[in-house]
């Protein structure tokens, strides 16, 4: 078995990674090299044995930022293919997991086949998206393009909270502070608020909010 088949699986529900074991093994191509519920048990696997080629990586790790740790762990080891795993859609998460050196974004309701065209496209040195997942950002693309001046875009209750807190001129380390989320998660909520407004930077963000009363409610 060529080292450079070997997959393992970073998620807080062992379900998950008994499922992509056994699609795994159904392939003699390629290797599952553990399913893994915290990145202190996979750091230890990779010391004790060696890094795998590809890692299945959730956002939602209980007390850990799946986004955040496929930052750190793209510095860290950076032969590794990380692809994230997970139920969420929005927008915002998928490009910010992208930014952060995620090689592809999956959705949990993936059909096998789907995985191996994932894995075998990053093999070749290209990204992939689920096909939902290229939806999703083909319809915010489109409804930022096409939204008119009379747009109101729909927050939910933590971007209202995050936008507040922004216009309160706080920084990011504070919002984290003050709402008991991680910085990364800040970060998330800021981007999503960016491209719901189609603002650039946050001198754009203050200015739609107020102009469209977003925190008027």
């Amino acid at each position: 078995m060529q080292p450079d088949n070997s997959i393992a699986v970073l998620d807080d529900h062992q379900l998950i990674a008994e499922a992509i074991e056994t699609i795994v093994q159904s392939n003699p191509s390629w290797s599952f090299a553990g399913g893994f519920n915290t990145s202190q048990q996979f750091r230890q696997y990779i010391q004790e044995n060696s890094t795998p080629a590809f890692l299945l990586l959730d956002i939602n790790l209980g007390g850990e930022d799946g986004i955040d740790l496929c930052r750190q762990l793209s510095k860290q080891y950076p032969m590794l293919k990380i692809i994230i795993l997970t139920g969420l859609t929005q927008p915002a998460v998928i490009k910010n997991a992208m930014r952060n050196g995620a090689h592809g974004f999956m959705l949990k309701n993936m059909q096998r086949t789907e995985l191996w065209d994932c894995l075998e496209a990053i093999k070749n040195g290209n990204k992939y998206l689920h096909k939902d997942i290229e939806k999703v950002l083909l319809q915010n693309s489109l409804d930022i393009t096409t939204a008119g001046s009379d747009y109101i875009p729909k927050l939910s209750r933590r971007e209202k909270e995050v936008l507040e807190l922004i216009m309160k001129e706080m920084t990011t380390q504070e919002i984290a502070g003050a709402l008991f989320i991680s910085v990364n998660t800040v970060e998330t909520h800021r981007a999503s608020l960016l491209t719901k407004l189609g603002v650039k930077n946050i001198a754009g963000l203050v200015k739609v909010a107020i102009e469209k009363g977003l925190l008027d409610a």
